[in-house]
């Protein structure tokens, strides 16, 4: 099994692309990477955990999107494996998937029945894995432009990703991990990202409201169609 450094996860996720191109719309998942990586660091660090594993973890999990970018947690495992990076290869599957439960994700999930298969018997197979569950977190508060509450990056997603049945309790689940996080250190979760914009930390309850009624409308839309 190789090891990477951090320098070359970074080379690697910025394989064949040119620092003035980063800005170019099909490469801001490159930019949000960066930033997933700088996020898992600082929490990992505060956590005395190993920060510079993290920072690797969080550059790469989202690089199977050179291959295929609507399959990028399949593709980036398969990538990183075939690189030889067998151990960070699996938070490219398992960051989306929050404590292993396949639907604990932003979105529908896997449509595609056999690829739905794969990864919940791949999520079944390995234990819970605290880096995975804190890249999970922070691709949920990173954009490419920086960080951002978890609530506001959400709402985004919902627009653009749809949402699941689960959506909901997977939310309050994350919540639940973000205040293990500040039980454990000591300090408030946003205190560690002083560059969100405070109009969007005031903004917290009335997303969190929005999220809930959001939610529960997809429920009732969803108990409609059942019934039909």
């Amino acid at each position: 099994m190789k090891k990477i450094t951090e320098q070359e996860a970074l080379n690697l996720l910025m394989e064949g692309i040119d620092l003035k191109d980063l800005n170019k719309p099909e490469n801001k998942w490159i930019l949000h990477s960066i930033y997933v990586g700088l996020a898992a660091r600082r929490i990992t660090e505060k956590l005395g955990l190993n920060d510079s594993y993290a920072l690797k973890i969080g550059y790469l999990h989202d690089i199977g999107r050179k291959i295929d970018h609507n399959n990028h947690p399949i593709e980036g495992y398969k990538y990183l494996k075939r690189l030889g990076y067998d151990d960070i290869a699996k938070y490219s599957l398992t960051h989306s998937f929050y404590n292993n439960k396949i639907t604990n994700t932003v979105g529908l999930g896997p449509k595609d029945p056999i690829k739905y298969e794969f990864i919940n018997n791949y999520l079944n197979s390995i234990p819970i894995d605290l880096f995975s569950n804190i890249v999970h977190l922070c691709d949920l508060f990173c954009l490419d432009t920086g960080f951002t509450t978890i609530e506001n990056r959400l709402l985004d997603l919902i627009e653009r990703k749809g949402i699941n049945d689960n959506f909901f309790s997977y939310y309050l689940s994350i919540l639940d991990f973000k205040r293990w996080i500040e039980l454990t250190t000591k300090a408030n979760f946003y205190d560690l990202f002083p560059e969100i914009k405070k109009e969007e930390l005031d903004n917290q309850i009335n997303d969190y409201r929005l999220i809930k009624d959001i939610s529960c409308k997809n429920k009732q839309k969803t108990k409609k169609h059942d019934i039909i």
